[in-house]
């Protein structure tokens, strides 16, 4: 009777640690903790992060896209030099700019799949996915869940209602889309590269109009456009000393510029917009908001940085 009762409890502990079969190890593990979380979302496509304080990323986030290599590296904000906690990878082709929402809500731009996928809080594979007319380079979630579609090749900016695949309108840009942001007021901001004078530029549309108003600044050529909670506008230049350009309402010169490690197409300011985050070559930079002093550099499992996110987002 006791064999028999020990050989039962040997089989349910067997049971309960083989969870199905063995989980291989990613080939571009950087950290215990990293080779963890990989190995399940590798494993499981339905793995459901809790966004749990006891989990390795933590509450506060930063999300990285990885051109080259297909997906969203993910790391714990508040690290210096951190290695990634965990990635996104399904559905994931090219990816461009990247977004995250108030909600947790993930936003990908896949320039090569022409689509954008959308992950709900925690998850590991698209709950929804949306195909646009031609590649979309950047994208953005305004206000009632509106996504704007940055699509460079038809100079358009596609609007698509929460939880649609259809756009619900298409706005006509006068030059190559690069970047899109609303306001606090929901006030739609567009970067693009003129077809009259091959400078960048930025438009504002208010609230569902299909017109806009033309800003009086100009770069050589930017990336995405973001707009703080002082309604700064900020651009990126790559072409003139890669710097990064903050102006306020109204202004037609910077009145902050830091310098990059080159190419700061994508950026993103966390929440209390004290830092922002600066995707360059091979590294993202975490500069002081206010002065533009580096804090810390991103570099670990990352190949070719794209897009860069927060969570919880900043408050435009």
């Amino acid at each position: 009777m006791q064999k028999t009762f020990a050989a039962l409890l040997l089989v349910l502990a067997v049971a309960a640690c083989s969870g199905g079969g063995q989980i291989p190890a990613p080939s571009n593990a950087v950290a215990p903790a990293a080779v963890a979380v990989d190995s399940l979302a590798a494993a499981s496509v339905a793995q459901d992060d809790t966004f749990a304080a006891t989990s390795p990323c933590g509450t506060a986030r930063i999300y990285v896209a990885d051109y080259a290599k297909n997906d969203i590296e993910i790391y714990k904000q508040g690290v210096a030099n951190p290695s990634p906690c965990g990635k996104i990878s399904t559905g994931i082709d090219a990816p461009e700019g990247i977004y995250v929402d108030g909600k947790g809500t993930l936003y990908v731009a896949n320039f090569l799949s022409s689509q954008i996928t959308e992950y709900a809080h925690g998850k590991h594979t698209p709950t929804l996915t949306i195909t646009t007319a031609t590649p979309a380079y950047d994208v953005f979630v305004g206000k009632g869940g509106v996504v704007y579609a940055a699509e460079p090749d038809v100079d358009a900016v596609a609007e698509y209602a929460a939880n649609t695949i259809t756009p619900l309108r298409t706005l006509s840009i006068n030059g190559g889309v690069y970047g899109v942001a609303t306001d606090r007021k929901n006030n739609l901001y567009v970067s693009y590269l003129s077809n009259a004078d091959s400078l960048s530029h930025v438009e504002k549309f208010a609230p569902n109009a299909t017109t806009g108003t033309t800003l009086a600044l100009s770069l050589p050529f930017s990336g995405e456009v973001k707009i703080d909670s002082a309604n700064d506008v900020i651009l990126g230049n790559r072409n003139n000393n890669d710097t990064l350009n903050v102006f306020p309402p109204g202004a037609t010169v910077p009145s902050r510029t830091f310098s990059t490690a080159g190419n700061p197409v994508n950026f993103a300011l966390n929440k209390t917009e004290s830092t922002i985050y600066v995707s360059g070559l091979g590294l993202v930079q975490a500069l002081d908001y206010a002065t533009g002093a580096g804090i810390t550099n991103i570099s670990t499992g990352l190949t070719s940085p794209s897009g860069v996110a927060l969570f919880p987002p900043a408050p435009y």
